[in-house]
């Protein structure tokens, strides 16, 4: 056998101790602060996640609302590129109808020279034959 010699305490309700009772004291107080250091670090813990979903549900509509915002942006952009190309082409229709109404005139006025022209000679054979 071992020649260690065991000390025996008796602590402060009379029970007999294999360790020191001011030892002993210490290591109960250190286990229920490392209980309670536990408990703390379990509640911040708890606290920790619920900020992160917080913040992730807030990253989430962050991002939808960023993706909304490109595509709205992109709309407008579409929409100026579309009414450009819709100036351009009601400016072409604009042109073309001024082109044809300037047509109508030359054509009225050449119709206009030879009905004038028709009349006279219609006069004129009246006229003639009167």
């Amino acid at each position: 056998m071992s020649d260690a010699k065991v000390q025996l305490y008796f602590d402060k309700d009379n029970k007999i101790r294999a360790f020191d009772p001011a030892k002993f004291e210490r290591s109960d107080q250190l286990e229920k602060e490392c209980g309670s250091f536990v408990s703390n670090i379990s509640t911040f813990n708890e606290k920790v996640h619920s900020l992160v979903e917080v913040l992730e549900a807030h990253a989430s509509r962050i991002d939808s609302q960023k993706l909304k915002a490109i595509g709205l942006r992109m709309a407008v952009e579409n929409e100026v590129d579309n009414r450009h190309r819709q100036e351009r082409a009601l400016q072409v229709m604009i042109n073309e109808k001024k082109s044809e109404l300037d047509r109508y005139k030359a054509q009225l006025n050449s119709l206009r020279r030879v009905e004038g022209e028709y009349k006279a000679t219609l006069e004129r054979l009246n006229n003639a034959h009167n």
